[in-house]
């Protein structure tokens, strides 16, 4: 029986944020009694909102001021009293993860004024806000409970690399979550868990219908602000489930298709004024964003005529005059775009044809991955689509799958916007819900073993200590592609090279490949170094058993020395 009498779990988006729990007593009776925060007062129209925007506002000092909605007005006075300098606003910086080659360790990020701050300061402040947010909830409701009565659930992209998920789990511990008591959740698993347990048929009240029935075999299409996440499932029996191929997906999520309106905005004015228009005007570039979202929403593949967008005309004009020495009119006039894009007083009419096919690149993209992934033997049978995420209840992007997969049955549950963050609940209530999966990466270590001249390059061949040996060999303890049952042990044995070696220090390595032979290959990515250390240390070799956990959503080591049998403290290092 689990020792904690909550689980709560935190969605960090790329566009938006929330939360969402459920006592476990509630839970093991009615998985569905999941809870969202509904009162995320949505700015100056007062409306109630079930996530907030994913910004951060610090004083002068990095101090924190506040989150989300809250932020975003308060900026706004910031702005309008000129006091900028006083304060760090940050908003829309979860991609930086994904798109990040280097280590996450150094990652800075630049706020809204230019002012930079270290990545992990920036997550673990907003993690907490929201983690806060949620135990303040609960103890106006008359809930309070002790840390460890708390299971915490924090959700990520499944595309996302080991790297990244540990830079999240280090925030989060950073924000006041014990480690034990935290879970990583990946998002398209989440959500296909969650409407297990819900009607997600819009036209059906039967529950879990459409991807419930054992045998079932389903695409979840996880389309978010700033990935599409893909996966696919099959249904086995006892509510479990298995992926039956690898997460795939890219950065083709909302804010994909904002980019690219607010690519027309600086193909209107040219690279100079935008670029000011961003950083001088802030607030003017906000507004634009809401406006986008609510374009992108009225935008259908149906619509004829033309279709309105309220633009910051006066900011742009100012900038225009200062940089061009034209109004923003005289300068939409000479635009190329004129001939599909009209302006009225603070509006752009985009004729509608035009609209759509702004969203052509963005949909291409989400359809060519779930085609690639059809054509892999390893999900025949597949018939159904479960589309989860803000980005899914675009109308565009629902006809562009629905067109290039007739064949296909598309299913959408009714709170597509929170299904990963209340089947984050789930997921941490039964982690054992998801039986196995297939990784994504080749894992190993890094090894000079005795050159061998039918398999080494002669290249890499190096003297040591009177013996020759291979430099920087990938030893892959599991390839790309294969499938693992939850909690699945690999062992490795390794010993020391040195007389009274403390610890054995193994450099970890991932890739796509299937099949690495060297550490330094094209695609070949440091993870962190794994410190085995060794208890009494002594003159002779010693040998560790080293034994990698896999199956679950992040890599977990134990090490054990093996002439005693005695576990060895495990340590790692730069991984994230």
């Amino acid at each position: 029986m689990s020792d904690y009498l909550l689980v709560a779990a935190v969605d960090l988006g790329t566009t938006f944020s929330g939360y969402s729990f459920g006592m476990v007593a509630e839970l093991e009776k009615d998985p569905t009694k999941i809870f969202a925060n509904q009162a995320w007062v949505s700015g100056q129209k007062s409306l109630l909102s079930l996530k907030t925007p994913t910004c951060l506002l610090l004083d002068k000092q990095q101090q924190f001021k506040s989150f989300g909605y809250e932020a975003e007005n308060k900026y706004i006075d910031i702005m309008m009293d000129e006091e900028t300098e006083e304060y760090y606003y940050f908003y829309r910086f979860k991609m930086n993860l994904h798109e990040n080659e280097d280590s996450f360790e150094t990652l800075i990020l630049r706020e809204a004024g230019g002012k930079t701050l270290s990545a992990l300061t920036v997550f673990s402040l907003s993690i907490r806000a929201l983690k806060d947010h949620l135990l303040e909830m609960l103890e106006t409701r008359g809930t309070t409970l002790r840390p460890e009565e708390v299971l915490w659930v924090l959700t990520v992209p499944a595309i996302w690399t080991d790297s990244a998920k540990s830079f999240m789990r280090r925030a989060a511990v950073e924000a006041g979550i014990e480690n034990d008591r935290l879970k990583l959740a990946l998002e398209p698993e989440a959500a296909s868990i969650y409407c297990q347990h819900i009607p997600v048929d819009r036209s059906q009240e039967r529950r879990g219908f459409g991807v419930s029935a054992v045998g079932t075999r389903y695409m979840v299409i996880d389309l978010g602000g700033g990935t599409a996440d893909i996966t696919v499932h099959e249904k086995l029996d006892d509510s479990l489930l298995r992926e039956l191929y690898k997460a795939s997906g890219g950065a083709c999520g909302g804010t994909a298709m904002d980019a690219k309106l607010l690519g027309v905005i600086e193909e209107i004015v040219g690279k100079e004024v935008f670029s000011e228009f961003q950083s001088q005007c802030v607030e003017g570039y906000m507004d634009l964003l809401r406006e986008i979202e609510v374009f992108k929403r009225n935008i259908k593949p149906d619509s004829e005529g033309k279709i309105n967008m309220a633009i910051p005309v006066s900011p742009l004009n100012d900038i225009c005059s200062q940089k061009l020495q034209m109004s923003f009119k005289d300068v939409f006039s000479k635009s190329s775009l004129c001939n599909s894009i009209s302006l009225t007083a603070d509006k752009l009419r985009f004729k509608a044809e035009y609209a759509k096919s702004l969203f052509n690149s963005v949909t291409d993209q989400i359809v060519e991955y779930i085609r690639v992934i059809l054509q892999q033997p390893e999900v025949e049978g597949v018939n159904r689509f479960l589309m989860v995420g803000g980005f899914s209840e675009s109308p565009m992007v629902r006809h562009a799958i629905n067109t290039s997969f007739p064949e296909k049955r598309l299913i959408i549950p009714q709170d597509a916007g929170l299904a990963v963050v209340k089947g984050a609940v789930l997921f941490g209530h039964r982690p054992e819900s998801i039986k196995s999966r297939i990784i994504k990466y080749s894992y190993g270590v890094q090894t000079t073993p005795m050159f061998n001249p039918s398999l080494h390059d002669f290249r890499r061949r190096r003297t040591i200590d009177g013996v020759d040996r291979c430099e920087k060999v990938f030893s892959a303890f599991i390839k790309a592609g294969d499938p693992v049952e939850l909690n699945q042990v690999v062992e490795k044995k390794y010993q020391t090279n040195e007389p009274f070696q403390s610890k054995v220090p193994l450099d970890l390595f991932f890739t796509v490949s299937e099949n690495p032979k060297y550490t330094d290959e094209q695609h070949v990515r440091r993870l962190g170094q794994l410190n085995v250390v060794i208890p009494c240390p002594s003159e002779h070799p010693r040998k560790v058993k080293v034994v990698y956990v896999l199956g679950d959503t992040e890599l977990r080591v134990r090490a054990v020395e093996m002439e005693t049998e005695t576990a060895c403290e495990t340590t790692m290092s730069g991984f994230c």
